[in-house]
């Protein structure tokens, strides 16, 4: 089995967050998303060699990051690309790699800007000639419509059979949908670089391609937390849901005078002092004082003093004195 993770995204909607950084490069419970997804791949396990899908712009911070986290197992696949007009779109990049690389193993895709905490990599161990989907029930109609919708039939051996398969319906049949973490087996490789060839950027389309030639797809259902980290709605969500203890201090912290209350991460080397804060997400590097920040997120180095904030994004390098 060959691991492939999905991060050649440019996130356009988390800006200025992610102007300049790839979203799997966000910082959760004090660590990346792909902190986060490497857990789940064993280091020793040579069965389970792991490849990051990405681009020139950002090859080099996840070459830092995977030395940083002393993952040199793990290789990176780099697509020509600099922005979002010039990617080959998921599917694309899959089939790339795979060529690349003469993957000649059943492949397992997990999206880099999401979190299944509570799946194990076997569960979504496939057959060579089937796929596998890990799957959830989302909470209403409406809310399947923004994913790739399930109808699944009985259970077997391989999971639950999956009948029907359709991406971002207007009128879902089924409130169960796939969360961009899946498996396809080797033998379906042919049908895959086919459809990559006319769509490439259609990753979730391909099963029901696969379905429409009579191959078998299987859904895993996965319980606990989903984290889709799409948005800042989506990302503060996450943050507040997955942080364990309330208060994240980084290495190096200088705090003073400061009331801290629902989930609140400050980062490496930052000085807070006489500062109220709330379910916010402070970067390395910052300097606070006399602040009340409020569901924000600040990125690396900003320097505020007496500066309220309430929901926002900040850019990094950020400064701002009111006195």
């Amino acid at each position: 089995m060959k691991i492939l993770i999905l991060a050649g995204g440019f996130a356009t909607r988390l800006w200025p967050l992610t102007e300049k950084r790839a979203k799997p490069l966000l910082l959760l419970d004090g660590k990346t998303i792909l902190a986060h997804i490497l857990d789940k791949i064993p280091k020793e396990d040579g069965n389970l060699e792991t490849i990051l899908l990405t681009n020139k712009k950002f090859a080099g911070d996840f070459e830092n990051e995977l030395a940083k986290l002393g993952r040199r197992d793990v290789k990176i696949f780099c697509e020509d690309a600099h922005s979002d007009n010039e990617k080959v779109g998921a599917l694309g990049a899959v089939s790339l790699a795979i060529n690349e690389f003469k993957i000649n193993d059943n492949i397992l895709i997990l999206a880099g800007d999401n979190l299944l905490p509570d799946l194990k990599i076997e569960q979504l161990f496939c057959e060579n000639d089937s796929a596998k989907l890990a799957v959830r029930e989302v909470k209403d109609f409406y809310e399947a419509r923004k994913f790739g919708v399930v109808e699944v039939g009985p259970d077997s051996e391989y999971g639950f059979e999956v009948v029907d398969f359709e991406e971002k319906p207007e009128e879902p049949k089924s409130k169960l949908v796939s969360t961009g973490f899946c498996a396809i087996g080797k033998d379906l490789f042919p049908f895959l670089h086919e459809f990559a060839q006319k769509n490439p950027d259609a990753l979730g389309a391909i099963f029901a391609d696969l379905l429409n030639n009579g191959k078998s797809v299987f859904a895993e259902k996965v319980t606990g937390h989903w984290f889709d980290v799409g948005s800042f709605e989506t990302y503060l969500e996450a943050h507040k849901m997955l942080q364990g203890e309330d208060l994240k201090l980084g290495k190096k912290v200088v705090q003073d005078g400061n009331k801290f209350s629902g989930k609140v991460s400050i980062g490496d080397g930052c000085e807070v002092k006489n500062c109220r804060i709330l379910n916010s997400i402070v970067y390395p590097g910052c300097k606070l004082e006399n602040c009340r920040i409020s569901e924000t997120i600040i990125d690396e180095n900003c320097d505020f003093t007496g500066v309220d904030l309430n929901r926002k994004l900040v850019r990094k390098r950020t400064r701002l004195y009111n006195f």
